[in-house]
């Protein structure tokens, strides 16, 4: 069972083309299987991520999932791949579940059994950053 803090977020996008893409999946590679890390090791691991979506010529933006309040954020990727292949790459991040968003519904898949649950509309979530921040200035774990 994915935790139920999971179901309550949020989400702040930059760089979104319009209109968003049909489908989707957002991957993060902070806080591997909810284990808080430290600020320095999950900018590293957000990092090796965006390095490797630019190897694979991914086309992705800014999606970072935040609880409704703001105080905790993970900065991660929304990517245009099939959901098979952003689940592997959730794995080999060490992540515990991704979001896939396939024409505004917003599911929770866990990347140990891929049990899906659908969870909202993705536009009902979605927060504009109220700056445009560089990735060297977001917050991770506050």
């Amino acid at each position: 069972m994915l935790p139920a803090a999971y179901r309550s977020s949020i989400f702040l996008v930059s760089g979104t083309p319009a209109p968003l893409p049909a489908a989707f999946a957002i991957v993060t590679a902070c806080n591997p299987m909810d284990r808080p890390t430290s600020d320095v090791d999950n900018r590293s691991a957000d990092d090796a991520l965006r390095r490797e979506l630019e190897r694979q010529a991914l086309p992705h933006f800014r999606a970072t999932g935040c609880s409704p309040d703001l105080v905790h954020r993970e900065p991660g990727w929304a990517i245009l791949l099939p959901k098979p292949a952003a689940l592997a790459l959730a794995q080999r991040f060490g992540q515990r579940a991704i979001w896939w968003i396939e024409h505004d519904a917003l599911f929770l898949i866990s990347c140990l059994d891929g049990a899906e649950e659908f969870v909202d509309r993705f536009s009902a979530r979605i927060r504009q950053p109220p700056t445009a921040p560089s990735d060297e200035n977001l917050e991770l774990n506050k």
